[in-house]
């Protein structure tokens, strides 16, 4: 049962998470040199008041789930302080190369043995990172970034995938259940579902062994949580061997061919009335008066695929992998989407 004490709590943190990463986004536009305006059509945009209040709302509907006993406040992930403030300063110091990018004047990577056999669509400087997802400095320095693009309200989009979670858990024995993260990258949705559920048999794949390694210090040492190196376009599982499938901000970086057997190996690897659950990009249409956003990210953070996606539809999506949709939930700039095997 929740009190006054832990609402105050969780309120502290959200609210010290968001303020701290809009500090580094406002610090980084100082630094970044303007980009080219678009030359191309661009829908309708929200508003900075439509976006923070809409940010609120995503906490406060966090908060009536922890206090309606569907899962636990959110721990602080584990990091000590003088990790953290490392990272930060790791942050500003990369920005130059990302700005380079950003206006064409760099696009490196690294060429060292971690990058060899990866696919051709992998090896490139997605967000232009440095080092795209190849290297440890660039798993060090990732959930700054993404937390600082989303002023901290990355971690909470990802949790919204806990609530469909819950529902479908009532009546069921964690213990009995294997569950598998796609593309889990750096783990921080394996860590907030092995701690609300830790008797959770769970799998992290993921291409990049250094956010495995990255996956591994976060989540710490436990029987519970297994890491392996793979595709998701070629599940390391077996027909129905899996209760719960997740991923969060995978599919808006594939191809589009690479998406659509991806979403299949999902629906192949799930269990009959085994659960799906997808957290990535809002698509075009889902908050039709932010349309605008979608067009203009993939022209300021370099996302190949994303143009794709957004024109695109999830729910259909699934269906062709035969997966049937339970809960659609918009969760601030995400879709959190829910589906039954």
């Amino acid at each position: 049962m929740t009190t006054l004490i832990d609402r105050f709590t969780y309120a502290a943190r959200q609210t010290a998470r968001v303020a701290w990463y809009a500090g580094h986004y406002a610090a980084g536009l100082r630094l970044l040199k303007p980009m080219p305006k678009p030359q191309f059509p661009i829908g309708p945009t929200p508003t900075r008041a439509e976006l923070t209040a809409d940010m609120r709302a995503l906490f406060q509907h966090e908060w009536q789930d922890i206090e309606a006993g569907l899962f636990p406040s959110p721990r602080p992930l584990s990091i000590d302080a003088g990790e953290f403030l490392r990272r930060s300063l790791l942050y500003f110091r990369d920005l130059p190369k990302v700005d380079a990018r950003r206006h064409g004047e760099a696009n490196d990577l690294p060429p060292g043995e971690q990058g060899d056999g990866l696919p051709e669509y992998y090896r490139q400087n997605f967000h232009f990172q440095s080092d795209g997802w190849l290297s440890d400095h660039s798993a060090k320095l990732y959930d700054t970034q993404v937390e600082v693009l989303f002023t901290g309200a990355a971690d909470a989009m990802r949790r919204r995938a806990l609530k469909p979670i819950a529902a479908w858990m009532q009546g069921r024995s964690q213990r009995s259940l294997r569950g598998l993260d796609v593309g889990c990258g750096t783990g921080r949705l394996l860590a907030f579902l092995h701690e609300a559920w830790p008797g959770l048999r769970l799998t992290g794949l993921d291409l990049s062994a250094p956010y495995l390694e990255e996956a591994r210090r976060l989540i710490g040492r436990t029987a519970r949580v297994k890491l392996a190196e793979g595709g998701a376009e070629k599940l390391p599982f077996d027909d129905a061997s899996l209760d719960l499938v997740v991923s969060s901000f995978l599919l808006h970086e594939l191809p589009p061919d690479i998406r659509a057997t991806t979403l299949r190996e999902v629906g192949r690897v799930a269990k009959p009335g085994g659960l799906v659950v997808i957290v990535d990009s809002i698509q075009k249409g889902d908050q039709p008066t932010w349309d605008g956003l979608l067009d203009l990210f993939p022209h300021y953070f370099h996302e190949p695929y994303y143009a794709d996606y957004v024109a695109g539809n999830m729910e259909a999506w699934a269906a062709d992998a035969g997966l049937s949709p339970s809960n659609i939930e918009r969760a601030f700039l995400s879709k959190v989407a829910a589906f039954i095997k």
